[in-house]
């Protein structure tokens, strides 16, 4: 038994995924079967077009999204850095050079004196 030789297990490919062009176009069926693409279709172009079989046509469209709250608090917080910073220049600051900021990261890391 021992001088049986044993096939090593077979790698698999892992399976490219598969580009299909967006349509526009679907019809009721597809929404039942597939509604994932037909939402992501819908999320990309905008809106797309159900056909029912009594050839009714159906346009759905994404829902306009207000930004979060959190999103509402970054942009919030960018407004007034770039308000504060104006705020300065209109003092007379002047920030440093890019030179002057690597000597000062120098001095700050211990290696210029």
């Amino acid at each position: 038994m021992a001088d049986m030789k044993t096939k090593p297990a077979a790698k698999k490919s892992a399976k490219r995924p598969v580009k299909v062009p967006v349509r526009d176009t679907f019809t009721v069926r597809e929404m039942n079967r597939r509604p994932q693409a037909v939402l992501t279709a819908a999320r990309m172009l905008g809106s797309v077009t159900i056909r029912s079989r009594d050839g009714g046509d159906f346009v759905m469209a994404p829902k306009e999204t207000t930004p979060n709250k959190r999103a509402q608090e970054a942009e919030a917080f960018v407004e007034r850095q770039r308000a504060f910073r104006e705020k300065l220049r209109s003092m007379g600051f002047v920030p440093p050079s890019k030179e002057d900021s690597e000597r000062i990261a120098r001095m700050i890391a211990g290696d210029d004196p």
